[in-house]
């Protein structure tokens, strides 16, 4: 019942509370749907985009903390900052969730999903999340979703921008940033360093878990001709982080890495309707982890992703676009001492779009092949449309896809004492389906949404013991779930200076073979934000609630939990802006791993300087 009445105050909410003329929000432009501009309302995804002006009025200092008041989203983290932090999007897993920066594929190519403990968010533009089946265009692990975080780019004359925060257990960090750009040619560079005592990372542990991170990136664009455009960027990042193992003290396991991601894309118009863009990028990954109190706890890990992608859109009509494209990857793993393999995929995909009746409705179809060296073949589909009534503030949307994941390469090869990998696996498929509707209560100022999604997975991976009581673990395509559920979210406009919006979702997951709900997927959350901004003041506090979820059959459930965070800032002149954070203000205990630490209170203050 209580679920009911959430929904009841998201929609009748909206309806009631309103003031003033100005606009909820300009018309937004994404890329991540259909891999070329397109405005949201003209997706048949389900999509949510937090933009710069969020991120910064929350004022977290990593992604992973933004994306943790995301309903759609449960975020698993081992520890505090810097520990492995993976997301859970629409009850998929996180190797079934494709990550991106600035459309470069970055997952691990040894475990399949992409840990966002390094990625900060001074230099973030937005984040793109598009949820549902997604391989239709990007291939293997887009199977709930994909996120693409966006990099800031250069514009306007030189700019200058000096960052520096402290706060709870010994943490700062500052940043500088160097940026400017003309109709041809844009740069930005950033360097930053953070650095904290950190808490334990086992929850019953006293030993503080420190970790250290330092940032380099790059990107220059270069625009010679309105025919032509070159875009180069470039990431390192090198972290230490102190880890505890199996839910107690460990005082001298500590794992170190170094990160790296570069790219190249180039557009060229041949002419006016055909866009072809070559995007050429490498993602190189160094694991150390070091424990000379065990041997199990010592490893060297080197991953890399290559990728070829060219993609050609063609604006055959003002209402009707097709987009061509072939992709190449190859994975590179190397565990020292345990296993060294390479593996390549070769794709095509084509996706339609066409807009009728005044462009009030969008119809889009894709399909895509897939030809994977060591699991073979795959071809997914999706349709989906989505038709805007401007007269009464209505939009309507719907879409079916399928989905799939190809076994990492630890899946496939990996071998010790106690497990070896299998390479007779399939990738794991899945289907999903979403109807949902969005409705301007008052115009541009109360809007509410409301979506019903439904995914089926089924030659899930699982590590089996292999014969039973062998102490031997291989992976089989053995697995089958379900994850339906209901997304609702109300935006209002009380006045010029104050927004709320509420956020909701329900997950109900199911393991078929043991009838147990999926591991780590809370089957409810809700986000209420507050958002205040005068002048050169601004204030925002956050509420998240998150329901008790289902650990494993010796741990059972982990309770459900609240998080109430405060930010705010202040403008002392046109340069210089102070600011200030307090997270988790009610010091609430809480789990979002079984046996791993979470911070209590934290304050946190910090000034920004442009030149």
């Amino acid at each position: 019942m209580y679920r009911l009445w959430i929904l009841l105050i998201l929609v009748f909410g909206a309806s009631t509370v309103f003031a003033g003329d100005e606009p909820i929000k300009v018309k937004e432009v994404i890329v991540s749907a259909t891999k070329i501009e397109e405005a949201v309302e003209e997706t048949t995804s389900s999509v949510l985009v937090i933009p710069q002006e969020k991120i910064e009025a929350e004022g977290k200092e990593f992604i992973i903390d933004v994306l943790k008041d995301v309903p759609e989203i449960n975020v698993v983290q081992n520890g505090g900052s810097g520990k492995l932090s993976t997301v859970i999007l629409r009850g998929g897993s996180a190797a079934q969730t494709l990550v991106m920066i600035d459309g470069v594929k970055v997952k691990s190519t040894t475990t399949g999903d992409f840990d966002f403990a390094n990625i900060m968010s001074d230099n973030i533009e937005r984040i793109e999340i598009v949820k549902g089946a997604q391989s239709t265009i990007y291939g293997s692990d887009a199977m709930a979703g994909v996120i693409n975080i966006i990099t800031k780019k250069g514009k306007g004359p030189l700019k200058i921008e000096g960052y520096y925060e402290e706060g709870a257990n010994k943490t700062f960090s500052p940043s500088v940033s160097f940026s400017g750009g003309t109709d041809k040619a844009d740069f930005r560079v950033t360097v930053s360093h953070y650095e904290t005592d950190g808490i334990s990372a086992a929850k019953t542990g006293t030993e503080a878990d420190g970790y250290k991170n330092d940032f380099v990136s790059a990107r220059i664009g270069i625009r010679p001709t309105e025919k032509f455009e070159l875009e180069l960027s470039g990431r390192y990042s090198g972290d230490r982080s102190e880890l505890d193992a199996f839910g107690a003290d460990d005082l001298n396991y500590v794992q170190t890495g170094r990160h790296y991601v570069m790219s190249g894309k180039a557009k060229l118009y041949l002419i006016d309707e055909w866009e072809q863009v070559l995007t050429i990028s490498r993602v190189k990954d160094y694991l150390k982890y070091t424990d000379p109190d065990t041997l199990w706890n010592n490893a060297d890990i080197i991953t890399a992703l290559d990728t070829v992608d060219w993609q050609h859109n063609l604006y055959l009509t003002e209402s009707y676009t097709l987009t061509l494209g072939a992709e190449y990857e190859e994975e590179e793993g190397e565990n020292i001492g345990v296993f060294e393999r390479t593996v390549n995929n070769n794709a095509f995909y084509i996706n339609n779009k066409l807009k009728l009746l005044n462009d009030d409705l969008v119809l889009n179809a894709g399909l895509r092949y897939d030809d994977h060296e060591a699991s073979g073949h795959k071809t997914t589909y999706r349709v989906g449309g989505v038709y805007n009534i401007k007269t009464v503030g209505l939009k309507l949307k719907g879409s079916y896809g399928t989905g799939f994941r190809t076994p990492t390469l630890n899946e496939l090869y990996y071998q010790d004492a106690w497990s070896s990998g299998n390479p007779d696996l399939k990738p794991e498929k899945s289907n999903a389906w979403e109807v949902g509707v969005e409705k301007e209560i008052v115009k541009e100022r109360a809007t509410v949404s409301l979506t019903y999604f439904n995914q089926d997975y089924k030659d899930l991976i699982e590590w089996i013991e292999t014969p039973p009581g062998s102490w031997q673990y291989v992976p089989q395509n053995i697995a089958e779930s379900t994850v339906r559920g209901i997304e609702a979210g109300a935006v209002v406009k009380i006045s010029e200076s104050l927004t709320a919006s509420s956020f909701y979702s329900y997950t109900d997951s199911e393991d078929k073979a043991t009838g147990h709900r999926l591991q780590r997927r809370p089957l409810d959350k809700l986000n209420v934000t507050l958002d205040y901004s005068d002048g050169p003041a601004s204030v925002m506090a956050s509420y998240t609630y998150v329901s008790k979820v289902y650990e494993s059959v010796s741990v059972g459930n982990l309770p459900s939990y609240i998080l109430v965070d405060l930010s705010g800032s202040y403008k002392l002149n046109n340069n210089l802006k102070i600011f200030g954070r307090v997270d988790n203000l009610f010091n609430q205990h809480y789990e979002v791993a079984g046996g791993y630490g979470t911070p209590g209170a934290s304050v946190f203050t910090g000034v920004k300087l442009s030149i």
